[in-house]
């Protein structure tokens, strides 16, 4: 017996048996990001944090055109450990983090914050969305 379009008809069959597991694990996963969202949006801790490290920056870039900031993008917070001193021993990270150990030691503690973060750094959502274009593309 031979039965038509067999192969399309086997794959919607499939996409209907995983579909509520993968929904459900969809929402787990969208439920941590927004979770680790919120948290870094209401952690004042880290919105200090940031500060100073905009300070810093703006300390730097003083005479410059780049020395009255009011922002920065994170990924320029990659430069933290990139920017050394002249001894070339002592990273700006380092810097950051004995200032901070100094004068602002109650703010070291702010990951405590962002309980929610570690899992949603595992959440891979444009790798789940483009699988499930590419799945229903072939239907």
């Amino acid at each position: 017996m031979k039965v038509p379009r067999v192969e399309s008809k086997l794959r919607v069959f499939s996409f209907k048996i995983q579909f509520m597991s993968q929904v459900t694990e969809f929402k787990k996963s969208l439920k941590a990001v927004n979770s680790a969202c919120e948290e870094v949006r209401k952690s004042v801790k880290l919105k200090e944090i940031m500060k100073k490290i905009l300070f810093l920056g703006n300390t730097l870039n003083q005479g410059t055109d780049r020395g009255s900031a009011i922002g920065f993008k994170l990924d320029s917070l990659l430069k933290l450990t990139d920017t050394r001193a002249s001894n070339n021993k002592m990273t700006l990270m380092h810097y950051l983090c004995k200032v901070l150990t100094d004068r602002s030691p109650g703010l070291l503690d702010f990951h405590l914050d962002l309980v929610s973060l570690e899992a949603a750094t595992k959440v891979m959502i444009y790798a789940w969305l483009e699988k499930e274009n590419y799945s229903t593309a072939n239907c």
